[in-house]
């Protein structure tokens, strides 16, 4: 059985220590398997979701707040204090609230994810901004939104501007990275998904299609947006119509408003 307590470290050369410094340093998981999040707010939303909170450090200066979060997880809590001077060089915020944590996130099937009957899922395509992504996990998970499928060259989800920016929902909502557009294509196939990109001058208005039905919404990168022959492969293209001069919306905002359409359709 697995004992849980709290435990002083002094040194940054710590393994532990060391493994969260890379972890909000790349922006990836560790060789273990568990991802970096900096914060109390976002340590609190860890342990109220479904992911294993592996281990909590915090500065000598917010013990207070560790004992909150330790009280939270009603003892079942491994917890590290270290000197301020040490947790400052761990930080990746410019003004630390003195609490990081590793956490693992629950491993999940993409297959049994696209099975759902009524699958609303988003395909993310070399989108770069971590907070744009932060923020369209955010909207997936309020407008009732099945999964996040990245496409290579997409930034990691791990990155901690784009943990902070979900403010959560990264613990709960199935996020896929990694993988080629080829292979999500094919799934989406299997499974019987509509693919439908958004693009400005589509010519058809995103709420003039069927969102009711299971399907996957397809956002490009910031500035250019889907690449042609990625739209040419897709088997809808739909724009979200906008007042001139606007040519376009950022990936977050598209993101935001193709789910709230999608959320409204299905409410009706």
């Amino acid at each position: 059985m697995k004992s849980y307590g709290r435990q002083e470290l002094t040194s940054p050369q710590n393994p532990l220590l060391r493994a969260l410094w890379r972890a909000l340093r790349e922006g990836e998981a560790t060789p273990e398997g568990a991802i970096a999040v900096e914060g109390p707010r976002l340590v609190e939303e860890a342990l109220r979701s479904s992911v294993e909170v592996a281990a909590v450090v915090a500065a000598r200066s917010a013990e207070a707040r560790l004992a909150k979060l330790e009280a939270l997880a009603n003892g079942r809590l491994q917890s590290y204090v270290v000197p301020d001077r040490v947790f400052r060089t761990l930080a990746d915020t410019e003004t630390p609230q003195g609490i990081a944590a590793l956490v693992r996130l629950p491993q999940r099937k993409l297959e049994a994810t696209l099975a759902q009957p009524r699958a609303l899922v988003l395909g993310l395509v070399g989108v770069q901004d971590p907070g744009n992504l932060g923020t369209i996990l955010r909207s997936l998970e309020a407008f009732g939104g099945s999964a996040c499928l990245l496409t290579h060259g997409t930034v990691s989800p791990f990155n901690p501007k784009a943990v902070r920016a979900s403010a959560g929902s990264l613990f709960r909502v199935p996020v896929f990275h990694g993988l080629k557009l080829r292979e999500i294509l094919e799934r989406c196939r299997d499974y019987s998904l509509e693919t439908i990109g958004l693009a400005p001058g589509a010519g058809r208005e995103l709420s003039q299609t069927d969102l009711r039905q299971p399907v996957a919404l397809f956002i490009g990168q910031e500035g250019s947006g889907l690449p042609r022959e990625t739209l040419a492969q897709l088997d809808t293209v739909a724009e979200i119509p906008l007042a001139a001069p606007v040519e376009s919306l950022n990936a977050a905002m598209a993101a935001t408003l193709a789910l709230y359409e999608a959320a409204r359709q299905r409410r009706s």
